[in-house]
């Protein structure tokens, strides 16, 4: 995928920082691997929706746990009675010249579902930080284009990077926006692969594997 970012809170500039740079540049390595799976006539009264959500999380799942990031880590306490998870979480040694134990922690949350999972989002995110669980919040999203290709009412970059300013009194957490972007990326047939619409998109138990081994084979 191409990548557009957006830095809120100064957080790529701090990630772009010697001493921070090891993280991000695993971050974009991550999203720009990112594949474009494409699944002609998935929805027969929608035809422009044909790209497949469900790889694309099945994707950032698969990536993230082997650059050995923490799969759903709680974004609260273990002690909370009200605990929620996150998608991942990672910390990095801080790249300085002195020898310490300084780290800095990564929470991402990877959205290419409905908008208004965004706004839970930033919840976790900011909770995430005043537990001093995270020290920087990453979202990861569709650009405008992709998103309608997904599913309609989809969150995207463009309208992410529109409305999180507003909410500067409110949201304190550095984020960084990271928008996916399918201009001229070439894209995988995944009729090619399997045609079982069950194992595209792996939303019952009994095709979970065949699923994740099918996304393996893509990657």
């Amino acid at each position: 995928m191409n990548i557009k970012t957006f830095s809120y809170r100064y957080s790529q500039e701090v990630l772009e920082h010697p001493c921070c740079k090891e993280a991000l540049e695993e971050l974009l390595e991550i999203c720009t691997k990112c594949p474009l799976p494409v699944y002609k006539n998935k929805s027969k009264s929608q035809p422009k929706l044909d790209v497949v959500q469900q790889i694309i999380n099945t994707y950032f799942k698969i990536a993230f746990e082997s650059y050995d990031w923490e799969l759903e880590p709680l974004v609260t306490p273990n002690n909370n009675d009200d605990s929620l998870r996150g998608d991942f979480r990672k910390s990095f040694k801080k790249q300085t010249s002195k020898d310490n134990n300084e780290n800095i922690i990564l929470q991402v949350e990877v959205e290419m579902g409905n908008i208004a999972s965004s706004y839970r989002n930033y919840f976790k995110f900011q909770l995430s930080y005043s537990y001093k669980l995270a020290d920087f919040a990453v979202l990861i999203l569709p650009c405008d284009n992709l998103s309608k290709r997904i599913d309609s009412g989809v969150a995207s970059f463009e309208k992410t990077v529109r409305e999180i300013p507003s909410a500067d009194l409110s949201i304190t957490v550095p984020i960084l926006v990271i928008g996916l972007d399918d201009t001229n990326v070439k894209e995988i047939d995944i009729t090619k692969l399997s045609e079982n619409i069950e194992i595209v998109k792996g939303s019952k138990n009994d095709y979970k594997k065949e699923h994740i081994d099918l996304v393996k084979n893509i990657i």
